[in-house]
């Protein structure tokens, strides 16, 4: 699973988005307005969308088998979608004050390949086998309000980001109970299905029984009720910058933080051993029907999910950046980074290099490359800057190639947006 925070923006110091990625990198003008933008990064396993869909009487069909044999043991799916709305900052001689608003979304599953084996293609081909259903699930979405501070000390800033969190939704599995497998076996056909899974749900998932489950979590719902829950967080990030003449060192710490859900929690808890013996085939070998209502209704009634109502929490995901830029004239510049960040206690890490041309005073281009863990070799990136006037409009992608082929692509990475600088 690749890393999944942008590298390119951290090319880009002369933004001041890329605030984001070291609170030290501040505009040295009296006031910048950072206006709407948006962002999304997108990593996952498995077939690309190319490989899967074919047109079947002038539809786009998904071959499920295909899907299912282009998958490894496990798998794992992450998103993570950013709009920023408004911010400022705001020179006063050394030292440098924003606000800033933005809502936030990040997905995150990782399944064994014996999960879909079973929903779509059933459990026949794991007669007397043990099948691992287990799953890692996490949706998570979230207002963030940013207060932050930054003091130049000669040729040395240190600057703060201290985020409020407000939690919109969130559904995530328990760290240590994720767990569950079936077995059938082979003489007496008879199902025995074991659970450790615990899901912790926050104004997303209504179960109702294991047929009839109902997920909200729509990214373009942000109504008024929702817009400021009970729901609270709290993090931190930490940066520092030492431009050195014609080398610019810095690094940074993002996301030390946490989101507390106890307000309209609802944790499902399946942590038992049940069993079914399977429907009894006799009577259709003597001309009666078999009921496959009446093998419904004791799947319902042995398969049963304890619903409880305790508090619990979301932690971002932690984020090192560590660079070097070398300024090798006027309009020529080349960068170092490793990225680092630590996921669910897992950690991954990333190394990139990058050159900046500026050719005239309102316009920067630059190309990136990057290797991300655990085998992404192909993100080469492209990061534009426009100055019209005091407005300044960018644009920066980690993966090229994903935007010219995104039906061939793995991993997906854009933002865009704009500011405004006034001396």
């Amino acid at each position: 699973m690749s890393a999944q925070q942008e590298l390119g923006l951290h090319f880009m110091p002369h933004v001041w988005q890329s605030n984001s990625t070291n609170p030290a990198f501040v505009q040295d003008k009296k006031l910048t307005i950072g206006l709407p933008g948006i962002y999304s990064v997108i990593a996952f396993d498995g077939p690309t969308y190319n490989q899967i869909v074919a047109k079947q009487n002038g539809k786009n069909v998904v071959d499920v088998d295909k899907f299912i044999s282009h998958l490894s043991d496990q798998n794992t799916i992450r998103n993570e979608i950013g709009i920023p709305s408004l911010s400022l900052s705001f020179k006063l001689k050394n030292l440098h004050l924003s606000i800033g608003h933005a809502v936030k979304y990040n997905s995150f599953l990782k399944y064994p390949r014996t999960l879909p084996q079973v929903v779509w293609q059933g459990n026949a081909q794991f007669i007397g086998q043990t099948v691992e259903l287990g799953n890692e699930l996490e949706l998570v979405g979230y207002h963030e309000l940013t207060t932050g501070i930054a003091y130049k000390l000669g040729q040395v800033t240190l600057g703060t980001n201290i985020k409020f969190l407000n939690g919109i939704a969130g559904a995530a599995t328990d760290k240590d109970h994720h767990d569950a497998s079936i077995y059938t076996d082979p003489d007496v056909y008879q199902i025995t299905l074991n659970g450790d899974y615990i899901l912790h749900s926050a104004n997303t998932i209504d179960y109702e029984e294991f047929e009839d489950v109902n997920v909200d979590f729509d990214y373009a719902k942000l109504t008024a009720q929702k817009f400021f829950s009970k729901n609270n967080g709290m993090a931190f990030d930490f940066g520092i910058r030492a431009e050195l003449g014609k080398l610019d060192l810095a690094a940074s710490v993002l996301d030390l933080g946490k989101i507390t859900w106890d307000h309209n929690v609802t944790n499902y808890e399946a942590t038992q051993t049940y069993q079914y013996d399977g429907l009894d085939f006799s009577n259709a070998l003597t001309g009666d029907s078999v009921n496959f209502g009446d093998a419904l209704d004791t799947l319902k009634s042995i398969f049963k999910v304890r619903e409880t109502t305790g508090s619990y929490s979301t932690t971002l995901t932690r984020k090192i950046y560590l660079s070097a830029r070398y300024k090798l004239n006027e309009k020529w510049a080349v960068s170092g980074l490793f990225f680092n960040e630590n996921f669910r206690g897992k950690p991954n890490s990333s190394v990139a290099v990058g050159v900046n041309f500026s050719p005239i005073k309102q316009l920067n281009a630059g190309l990136s490359y990057a290797f991300k863990q655990p085998d992404s070799y192909n993100n080469l990136g492209l990061n534009l800057t426009l100055k019209l006037g005091p407005m300044q409009v960018f644009g920066v992608t980690d993966n090229l190639f994903s935007l010219v082929n995104p039906g061939d692509a793995n991993n997906f990475s854009a933002r865009a947006g704009a500011s405004i600088l006034l001396d």
